[in-house]
């Protein structure tokens, strides 16, 4: 796959940065992805909308715990969140138990609602 293959929109909502994430992550787009996060990060709260995501590999995986780990403070307990992870994305992330770790939503309404 080449970085083609994935679309990353950014949107501001209810006081969170809203990442879109379409296509897949995999070795060879998880630099962007990285690269999103961090910025997304920067400014505080993230939710990373998942339901256009086609694939989920090892490599995304770590960048979400990475992500995970960088986004908990003593002030904000959960500053990243995930929502509506399509099936094949839902299976890798219930299978690495990252479901368990980082917490995800079936709506993008209930992740903004949610407060630590």
């Amino acid at each position: 796959m080449t970085p083609e293959d994935l679309t990353l929109t950014t949107e501001m909502r209810a006081e969170s940065t809203v990442l879109h994430v379409a296509g897949e992550l995999d070795l060879s787009t998880v630099a962007a992805f990285d690269t999103e996060l961090e910025r997304a990060l920067a400014l505080g709260r993230v939710v990373v909308v998942l339901s256009d995501c086609t694939f989920i590999d090892s490599s995304a995986l770590q960048s979400l715990v990475r992500a995970h780990r960088a986004a908990r403070t003593p002030e904000q307990n959960e500053a990243l969140v995930l929502v509506a992870p399509s099936q094949p994305a839902r299976r890798v992330l219930e299978i690495a138990a990252l479901d368990r770790l980082v917490p995800m939503f079936d709506t993008l309404d209930d992740a903004l609602a949610f407060k630590a």
